[in-house]
């Protein structure tokens, strides 16, 4: 029998996932202190206003400590239903201890509790740590995931695109991140939790050079401006060069966000950031070089991430069987 060539291919054919972007219609704002952030829009019924405010100080708590913070998400399926948390928080505290000794640093974690058509619950976990001590999500998960199954003979989802980084005073690169926690507010397919709380985090105390009536931890007016300046003069100049800006982009199977190619993401990271680094394109000529003393990196250093219109979704896990 002769086989459909056409179809042949179609069916060979990858099937390439749409990027998702944070719209005015997927999106409301949320007002945290003097300012106002994206947060996820569900389809039915509303976001727990407390639940959002304790996610994003969260977020300001975890970066008075640290000027880079990853954050990993995963969900969580057990072998059956619970009328209550104690397994899941049984498990939070002893995998969060775990982790504190594994990688030196402080813990925060959110939980949120859902269930939808299925006879069980399930579990979508949020794990904030330090950047500095971690920068990849992939064994982090692998170990939640043998945890988890030794604890509650359970399964493990892995969502697609499983972490990013947020740095200290750079609002930009809270956007995407705010948003996908803000998921675990949602009120819907948390009805069927009984008594049963639908979220769970543990508690952190700030630095003590944390300053609770400002919000510097999460927005540094010297950081936007001299990374706005920078963009604006990157752009400006990428004008008169001959060479055209490329716009093809690359989507990245690691981090929440799409990524440009190398050589354009070094050429953005080094017009948003608030010291020269020019001669790393364009280096002097060897009697005109300076040498540079090494100093700590400075908060308003730390961030050298690609700002892009591209923003996450809430994946959907590689269970299918399970709601979500």
């Amino acid at each position: 029998m002769p086989i459909n060539t056409n179809k042949s291919q179609t069916l060979n054919t990858k099937v390439r996932k749409q990027p998702f972007c944070i719209s005015k219609h997927n999106s409301t704002l949320f007002a945290y202190k003097n300012h106002a952030y994206q947060v996820y829009k569900p389809k039915y019924k509303r976001l727990t206003k407390s639940i959002v405010h304790t996610i994003i100080s969260d977020y300001e708590i975890m970066l008075s400590h640290y000027s880079k913070v990853l954050v990993a998400r995963i969900d969580l399926h057990p072998n059956s239903y619970s009328v209550d948390n104690q397994t899941i928080k049984l498990f939070l505290q002893q995998i969060s201890e775990h982790l504190a000794n594994k990688y030196l640093c402080k813990i925060i974690y959110h939980c949120a509790r859902e269930q939808n058509t299925s006879d069980t619950e399930h579990y979508h976990l949020e794990i904030m740590l330090s950047a500095h001590k971690i920068k990849h999500s992939s064994k982090l998960l692998e170990l939640v995931k043998a945890k988890w199954a030794m604890h509650a003979n359970g399964t493990v989802s892995f969502v697609d695109n499983p972490f990013c980084i947020i740095f200290r005073g750079n609002k930009a690169s809270l956007k995407e991140a705010v948003y996908r926690s803000s998921y675990l507010a949602k009120e819907h397919t948390k009805e069927l939790n009984g008594k049963a709380k639908g979220f769970i985090s543990n508690k952190l105390p700030p630095a003590k050079s944390f300053g609770p009536t400002n919000d510097l931890m999460l927005v540094d007016p010297n950081i936007t401006f001299e990374k706005n300046k920078r963009k604006q003069l990157f752009r400006a100049s990428q004008t008169t060069e001959l060479e055209p800006i490329t716009k093809t982009k690359k989507l990245s199977p690691y981090g929440w966000f799409n990524a440009l190619s190398h050589a354009q993401q070094l050429k953005e990271c080094i017009a948003s950031r608030t010291t020269s680094l020019s001669h790393l394109t364009n280096p002097l000529p060897t009697q005109n070089r300076r040498t540079y003393r090494y100093k700590d990196v400075l908060i308003n250093e730390a961030s050298d991430e690609v700002i892009t219109q591209v923003a996450p979704h809430e994946p959907k896990s590689d269970h299918s069987y399970f709601d979500h």
